[in-house]
């Protein structure tokens, strides 16, 4: 006789029991996304005892038919899905039709529901998976779900439960997920009679953001808005201020569906690179929809994971979500930026002043000149704005002034130029600004140094920098403390700049766009260094010799493992090379296996990191000056290449309230 026999029906539930419910959590889970299912706006979540004891889930959604009840307990039995074809469009939370049966299975259940469609509810009660009585009961429109005693007839499984407060800590994280991903609905969790959580569901995920984390989160999450073809991507993204040393608060959602994915994780990690510190993971609540036949969400138990048919496209949709909120968010918020906005008003209030004194403006509108001499012109203007300002910058910005009128114009063609149709001066000086403020593709752009900031903001009367009022200034130098920290103020706020990470970023940039560019710059050095290397570190030189060489290094082998260098990149600072280069092969060694870009970010951010000023350097005032005037010029000068921040904002108000003057 055969060993094969087939499991009888009690024995069949309780291993699929184990497959969706694995401790009290996944059944608040189930159930809840059944109530959401169920287009329910009021969700109300009672435990006692970790959810061991006690659970009720009770809604407001549209509940049961009374034809219903006895076959929602049935495996495979669901109202979501009709056919095999449905499975690629499915936009419900469960489908599977096994969660009340699995429920059912391991505990004791008693469900309490009325259909919008009838006047009477219906109550009926199940024992480890079997129905015990059914019975019409009054009762308000949608459904209440009481469990108790779970895993009462699974004593394996219930060996396997951890303490009270830990099983009620996951269910909280449960709830967590599911308010954040419906915003639009009211979650209520009490737990041994005491309310943990409540949201409003007034739709607005940032007031739900206050109600689960509070007023620090609250106050320091961005949004993010991004949609690319048939993907849409909203949520909220913290800033570095609140970043965690862990996921614990990154919150990933695919149509409100909370799942783990590692392409949409290295999406974000390489989003929030060099923005964030290292090892550190911003808080994230992020939401892609996306057409249902595009992924499959039935390839796990718990419907933790999904599968996509182009995970390159929704990488490239998440990182560009994420890179182009905290982008926007650091050129509306960053100091620096007010800096350069004054920076090119003041530039363009100097031009419209210039054209007006040649007669190249009357009447608020810009006239041509007879034989007017605009290279001239152009030298004179120059001299008080920015190299990327100019006159063939005003001429490009007015398609109307651009080949109608050339610069040796003559009177015949200034005779037949139709007025009519120039530019307001208000207009083209809104222009100028908007070209100069946010093209982020320019990092060349020659901002006035700071000698010539004094020059333009003193009056005839040599009034000097201190004599200024504050309110007109760009920024206010105050001084270093500890021969590391750079300490200004810009209006109501100070800040407190890292002479090394702000050095850091600067160098960073420089060396970037000197390594991609076809102008390598070395330095010939009149001694050259000798560097001895272990065999697996000249075995990585020569793998990357060619990155060494666009950075401006200049190699030669000078025996079996010894190198000779004699030529590196042209930083101007005095660095000991050597321990550098050393310091380079070490880093690439931990990126043996990484792809190309990431190998040459490490290359140029230790570069960077090791020909930057370093701490109790003491740096004369001049220096200074001059490193916060480059940070100006940069787009992205709030974090070093390794994701530290570069400056400290204290506010006034702070300080007052430090001095209980506040």
């Amino acid at each position: 006789m055969g060993n094969i026999v087939l499991l009888d029906e009690q024995t069949i539930n309780k291993i699929a029991a184990g497959e969706v419910v694995d401790r009290p959590s996944s059944i608040v889970k189930e159930l809840v996304e059944n109530s959401i299912d169920a287009k329910a706006t009021a969700v109300t979540v009672e435990i006692r005892k970790g959810g061991i004891s006690y659970i009720r889930i009770t809604d407001n959604g549209i509940g049961f038919a009374a034809d219903d009840v006895e076959m929602a307990f049935e495996r495979h039995a669901t109202s979501k899905i009709r056919k095999e074809e449905d499975l690629a469009h499915i936009t419900s939370m469960g489908f599977r039709g096994e969660a009340l049966a699995s429920i059912a299975a391991i505990s004791k259940v008693t469900l309490t529901t009325k259909s919008i469609n009838e006047d009477v509810g219906v109550k009926v009660r199940v024992e480890a998976g079997k129905i015990l009585s059914v019975e019409s009961a009054p009762a308000v429109t949608g459904t209440k779900i009481e469990i108790n005693d779970v895993f009462f007839n699974v004593p394996a499984r219930f060996k396997f439960l951890k303490k009270d407060y830990t099983e009620a800590g996951y269910i909280e994280d449960v709830m967590i997920r599911i308010a954040l991903a419906n915003p639009a609905v009211s979650f209520k969790y009490i737990n041994n009679g005491k309310t943990i959580l409540q949201t409003s569901g007034n739709n607005d995920l940032r007031s739900i953001i206050y109600d689960l984390f509070g007023k620090e989160i609250y106050q320091n999450v961005i949004p993010i808005e991004y949609e690319s073809n048939d993907i849409k991507v909203s949520g909220m993204i913290g800033l570095p201020s609140i970043s965690r040393s862990t996921r614990m608060h990154q919150f990933t959602f695919i149509n409100s569906r909370y799942i783990k994915d590692k392409t949409i994780n290295t999406a974000i990690d390489k989003a929030c690179e060099q923005k964030f510190a290292i090892n550190k993971f911003a808080f994230i609540v992020l939401n892609m929809q996306i057409d249902p036949s595009h992924i499959d969400v039935n390839v796990h138990p718990a419907k933790l994971e999904v599968k996509f048919d182009d995970e390159a496209r929704v990488f490239d949709c998440i990182y560009y979500a994420v890179r182009t909120s905290l982008e926007r968010n650091n050129k509306e918020m960053s100091p620096f930026t007010n800096i350069k906005q004054e920076v090119v008003e003041r530039n363009v209030d100097q031009i419209s002043k210039d054209l007006i004194n040649n007669g190249v403006i009357r009447n608020n509108f810009i006239e041509p000149k007879k034989k007017y001499d605009f290279d001239r012109a152009n030298e004179k203007v120059s001299h008080n704005i920015s190299s990327d300002i100019k006159m063939e910058s005003i001429s490009k910005n007015s398609s109307n002034i651009v080949e109608s009128v050339p610069y040796d114009m003559n009177e015949n063609k200034a005779e037949e130029f139709n007025e009519n149709k120039l530019p307001d001066v208000t207009d083209l000086k809104e222009e100028i600004m908007e070209e100069n403020l946010y093209d982020t593709t320019s990092q060349t752009s020659n901002f006035l140094d700071h000698e010539k900031n004094i020059e333009e903001y003193t009056s005839e009367d040599n009034v000097t920098l201190e004599e200024k009022p504050k309110d007109e200034l760009l920024y206010k130098y105050i001084g270093q403390v500890f021969d590391t920290y750079i300490i200004i103020q810009i209006k109501e706020k100070m800040y407190i700049i890292d002479q090394h990470a702000a050095h850091e970023r600067l160098l960073y940039e420089q060396i970037k766009r000197a390594y991609y560019s076809k102008d390598k710059q070395s330095q010939l050095l009149l001694i050259p260094i000798l560097v001895e290397l272990t065999s697996k570190e000249k075995e990585v030189v020569d793998a990357n010799l060619e990155m060494f060489e666009k950075s401006g290094f200049i190699i030669e082998d000078f025996g079996d493992t010894t190198i000779k260098i004699s030529g590196v990149p042209n930083i101007g600072y005095d660095i000991e090379y050597k321990s550098m280069f050393k310091d380079i092969i070490d880093e690439l060694l931990g990126a043996y296996k990484t792809e190309k870009s990431e190998k040459e970010f490490r290359f140029i951010a230790t570069l960077a990191c090791k020909a930057a000023v370093k701490g109790n350097m003491k740096l004369d005032r001049e220096e200074q000056i001059s490193l916060i005037d480059d940070m100006v010029k940069l787009d992205n000068p709030f974090t070093c290449p390794h994701g530290r921040p570069t400056a400290y904002e204290i506010t006034k108000y702070e300080i007052e309230r430090r001095f209980l003057r506040k």
